[in-house]
């Protein structure tokens, strides 16, 4: 079984023994640049690869499978959760906890308004939460000029660590993978400090870990 690519226009386009590889009906499998295509084309040849919807090829099937509807769902997904966003949430009865929150989100929250032009509010009853903006222009135009690739990455992330605020700066590369899952796992990191620290937690934090540094080398790889 023969794989390779060709430079397309710029773009690379993937070739399984000369017939083009299409990840749906109208749709090709591409790559941005020689970098990215060298790993698409290096997981093409493992096929336990192929399985992993978080590699590089996974990842960019995702992406190039995506019509016009799909990314303008995205978006409205990403829209819709950032009211929600896991920063915004300060229900806290522990004083401590509290002001550890403020001190680390406070400043991702206040420059993420300033940057679009938004006022997110902070969640301090879930019975109560009045973030249902619609004056989301400059956050939605911004999420409209991004490619397939930078938009699937961004939603992968959101759902993962349930922030599309932390998610914008990992993207904006403001902050690394290890920072983005310290901050995601604040109050859990707090409470384990508290009360220890389980084996099955452990296996957890690092099955989201490992996802996140594959995230984090897809990105790379399309920059």
């Amino acid at each position: 079984m023969n794989f390779f690519f060709k430079d397309c226009d710029g773009h690379f386009t993937f070739y399984k023994n000369d017939s083009l590889i299409k990840v749906s009906e109208n749709n090709p499998l591409l790559a941005v640049n020689l970098k990215h295509a060298e790993l698409i084309l290096k997981d093409l040849k493992k096929k336990k690869v192929k399985t992993d919807p978080f590699s590089v090829l996974g990842l960019s099937i995702f992406a190039c499978s995506l019509d016009k509807k799909q990314l303008n769902e995205i978006v409205l997904i990403l829209l819709k959760d950032l009211d929600y966003d896991l920063l915004l949430f300060r229900f806290f009865e522990d004083k401590r906890l509290l002001k550890l929150v403020n001190q680390k989100y406070d400043p991702f929250v206040n420059t993420f308004n300033n940057i679009f032009n938004i006022k997110l509010s902070i969640i301090e009853n879930l019975t109560k939460n009045i973030n249902n903006l619609t004056d989301k222009i400059l956050f939605k135009k911004f999420l409209l000029k991004l490619n397939n690739f930078y938009l699937t990455a961004l939603l992968k992330l959101s759902s993962i660590g349930k922030s599309v605020i932390l998610s914008y700066f990992f993207l904006e590369k403001k902050i690394d993978t290890s920072e983005y899952f310290k901050l995601i796992n604040l109050e859990n990191r707090y409470q384990q400090d508290l009360w220890g620290y389980v084996d099955e937690q452990k296996k957890i934090d690092q099955h989201s870990l490992s996802i996140l540094k594959k995230i984090s080398f897809f990105l790379k790889s399309v920059n």
